[in-house]
């Protein structure tokens, strides 16, 4: 009898889930893409190369949010302990030949860890302002844009992005 009981239980059960799948096929809640849909999203995993605005700014402003990291109050940088570990935190958003440019000039080691010379940071890319796309290539493209400010006068930025798996920046010239 319990046997019985159950079989009909997992009967009951398999056929409320037969239902509920039917009813979520029919009103598109499930999709089982075709092979062409299959053969475009492997394509299309290459496809999206662009190098939209918004990936710009999430690159330059976490690249400049790297760049002034939270220190305490003998300039010691929170963080960071060697200037090694931090070039590798920039790895991220850009090489690290363009983060030793800068972490090289605005850091130092000490025996105890990493401190930041007390100095302005650089002049840096302004989302808000208009700028120009240059493409090179598929894979790299270069910003230039001229800003003004009352510390650094006019100054125009030029901003390479390179595209390897991912976009970062590769090269920062002004």
């Amino acid at each position: 009898m319990m046997r019985n009981r159950n079989y009909f239980q997992f009967i009951r059960i398999s056929t409320g889930l037969a239902i509920i799948l039917t009813l979520m096929l029919m009103q598109g809640a499930v999709h089982h893409p075709t092979s062409a849909e299959k053969e475009n999203r492997t394509t299309n995993a290459n496809v999206d190369k662009s190098l939209t605005h918004e990936r710009i700014v999430a690159l330059t402003g976490r690249f400049r949010d790297l760049l002034v990291p939270k220190i305490d109050e003998t300039n010691k940088v929170v963080k960071y302990d060697t200037l090694d570990e931090f070039k590798k935190a920039f790895e991220t958003v850009s090489t690290r030949k363009v983060a030793s440019k800068y972490v090289d000039y605005y850091f130092y080691e000490q025996t105890d860890g990493l401190y930041v010379k007390p100095t302005e940071t650089p002049p840096w890319f302004h989302e808000q302002e208009d700028y120009e796309m240059i493409r090179k290539n598929t894979e790299k493209v270069e910003i230039s844009q001229t800003n003004q400010t009352d510390l650094y006068g006019t100054y125009t930025i030029k901003i390479e992005f390179t595209y390897d798996n991912q976009w970062k920046i590769t090269g920062v010239s002004y």
